[in-house]
């Protein structure tokens, strides 16, 4: 018993490492009831553009030697801002708003990181995530914005709960639906900035969809989902830390894609409720019932 707890410890004897469980368990409160919205409503589209979207905020960051935080959610509330109202226009539509929105944003990012290149600097930190590298300041940046999001969720559950399900209905009873669209935008952005650290620009997309995915295979109940969401959250970022540190794998933020991915697969297969398996139990026995039905009728004649 005693080697398992060494076992189990012996990681976070070390501070950085201490740092990174602490901003996984941060991440996780958000990927799991921001990623659960974002699921509900279908918007895994608009995350994918936005953690693209926000690189000219990043590539500037970096060519001032500014603040990467700053410099990404500056673009971020920018980009999905001009997405939530642009696709309130009928004619336009929200999907269009992200293409147009978004793609642009993207190839202006391009276009200034192709400056930085010439002058040596790199963004692989950024692209791919250093979890092992969260700094003390990095931790209170995501606790400030996982504090200031979860509130603004818990005051606005109702509502935005509402929309989600049916916004053409929440508007006919009076709700401001455009003010409950840019809440979730800005939830989504402030999410997406502030994981850039631990899982990077181009994994944040799969850490924030991932586990609310796995989570709906498991229950019909928004709350249950949120809870679940953010418990498989943790346990694939935990789990992520464990691999990387014993095995020595370099990533830890995707590593703990990977595990996320697998567990999300394995609900896929084995889930009680929606899972393949069951899917193809269930079939087999109607099958059999509606044969034995059928035959009955002729063995009693």
């Amino acid at each position: 018993m005693d080697s398992v707890i060494n076992w189990l410890a012996k990681p976070f004897e070390l501070n950085f490492l201490q740092n990174a469980l602490l901003e996984m368990l941060l991440i996780s409160l958000l990927a799991g009831v921001v990623g659960s919205f974002v699921v509900l409503r279908g918007m895994a589209f608009i995350v994918d553009g936005l953690s693209h979207a926000i690189l000219p905020g990043i590539a500037v960051a970096f060519l001032l030697n500014g603040s990467i935080f700053w410099g990404a959610l500056v673009a971020a509330l920018l980009v999905s801002g001009s997405v939530a109202l642009t696709g309130r226009n009928q004619l336009v539509g929200e999907d269009s708003a992200v293409g147009i929105t978004f793609t642009g944003a993207f190839a202006v990012g391009v276009i200034i990181i192709a400056r930085i290149s010439t002058k040596g600097r790199n963004l692989n930190d950024i692209l791919f995530g250093q979890l092992f590298a969260v700094q003390a300041s990095d931790l209170l940046q995501t606790l400030l914005v996982s504090a200031l999001v979860v509130l603004a969720i818990l005051a606005l559950g109702k509502e935005l709960l509402f929309a989600s399900f049916d916004s053409g209905m929440a508007r006919a009873s009076g709700y401001k639906t455009l003010w409950l669209d840019l809440v979730i935008h800005v939830a989504v952005a402030l999410t997406v900035v502030v994981a850039l650290p631990a899982v990077g620009n181009i994994l944040v997309l799969a850490f924030l969809i991932t586990p609310a995915a796995t989570a709906r295979l498991f229950t019909d109940r928004f709350y249950r989902m949120v809870g679940l969401a953010v418990l498989i959250a943790f346990l694939t970022g935990l789990s992520g830390i464990y691999l990387s540190y014993y095995l020595n794998i370099a990533g830890g933020g995707a590593t703990v894609v990977v595990v996320g991915t697998i567990l999300f697969l394995l609900a896929l297969i084995f889930s009680p409720r929606y899972g393949a398996l069951n899917w193809l139990i269930n079939r087999w026995w109607v099958q059999r019932k509606f044969q034995v039905d059928w035959q009955a009728p002729a063995t009693r004649e």
